[in-house]
């Protein structure tokens, strides 16, 4: 059994975490990102069980590469990268990895709130052009401001939380409410035309599907408040990008925060060049607990499947 980390950054592939792999085969690791489809299939010709975080596979990849059997992506949303039909009508087990994130997300969205209330990022700016002036850095208060949720999943709901915890007013949206937060946190439901309206900061925290693609659409950021502030840490396709950069331009809203893009890495850096937005390339789940829960229930997940295979031989 060949095990390949295809595109991984090497420093997470820690290798105290891979000898259960070890005992049932070999393994083989690439730090870098294949360049086409060309070098997927030179690096996984043989390879049985595929680990992979950047790579796309099409009905056209997956058809040379013959010994695939398990396909492991390093994340949650496979589906963005995987034609999960087609390779599982071909005998091949396509498998992510939820929840191992969950709160580090969870925090780097509070973190980016107040990063946008207190203008941190633009303060530590000015210092570093050794400008000492508090011209158009004056905050707001979180305990002060309403702070909206949409989606009280896994992760808005520890938002939610930690957003009541600090003396937030919390507003939230969802098909599906949850009690406990209701009772416990002090959180109120209300209409996403609502939500967007009274938010002074409104938190992203949605799965993409059909029926969520574009929920922040135009006439939604029409709604928001000049000063209102938008954060997205879960998906881009959530938001109408074009009305979103016009809105930020134009200081029809306060500002955003951005750590998702359509493509990845962007080719065009357009949010990044405006003042009122702070972006990151991704990094909400990144933090050292979160890439060895990843790790190791990736590890776990593959191993189970292996194991399975070998019990229907």
């Amino acid at each position: 059994m060949k095990f390949l980390f295809l595109d991984q950054d090497e420093t997470i592939v820690s290798d105290h975490y891979l000898n259960p792999l070890r005992e049932r085969g070999t393994v083989e690791i690439y730090g870098t990102i294949p360049e086409d489809d060309d070098e997927v299939v030179a690096r996984a010709s043989e390879a049985d069980a595929i680990f992979f975080a950047k790579t796309v596979f099409t009905p056209g990849l997956i058809d040379r590469l013959p010994t695939l059997k398990i396909l492991q992506f390093l994340g949650t949303g496979v589906w963005n990268l995987v034609d999960v039909d087609y390779a599982r009508e071909k005998g091949i087990k396509v498998l992510n990895i939820e929840g191992y994130g969950n709160n580090a997300v969870a925090e780097y969205a509070i973190g980016l709130a107040f990063s946008l209330a207190r203008q941190i990022p633009r303060a530590d700016l000015m210092m570093r052009q050794q400008q000492w002036s508090l011209t158009g850095l004056r905050g707001v208060e979180l305990s002060s401001s309403l702070f909206g949720v949409l989606g009280t999943g896994n992760i808005g709901v520890l938002v939610a939380q930690k957003a009541s915890l600090l003396g937030t007013k919390v507003l939230a949206h969802d098909l599906y409410e949850k009690k406990e937060l209701k009772t416990g946190y002090g959180v109120s439901y209300t209409s996403l035309e609502q939500l967007a309206a009274e938010a002074d900061f409104l938190s992203l925290h949605l799965k993409t599907t059909p029926q969520t693609m574009g929920i922040i659409s135009r006439d939604i950021l029409g709604l928001m408040k000049q000063s209102a502030c938008l954060i997205n840490v879960a998906r881009a396709e959530l938001v109408d990008n074009e009305a979103l950069y016009e809105a930020l331009k134009n200081k029809r809203i306060g500002g955003a925060a951005l750590d998702v893009f359509k493509e990845e890495p962007p080719r065009d850096y357009r949010f990044s060049e405006l003042d009122n937005v702070i972006t990151s390339p991704h990094i909400g789940f990144y933090t050292d607990k979160a890439v060895i829960n990843m790790l190791t229930g990736c590890i776990e997940n593959v191993i189970r499947a292996v194991d399975q295979l070998k019990n229907k031989e």
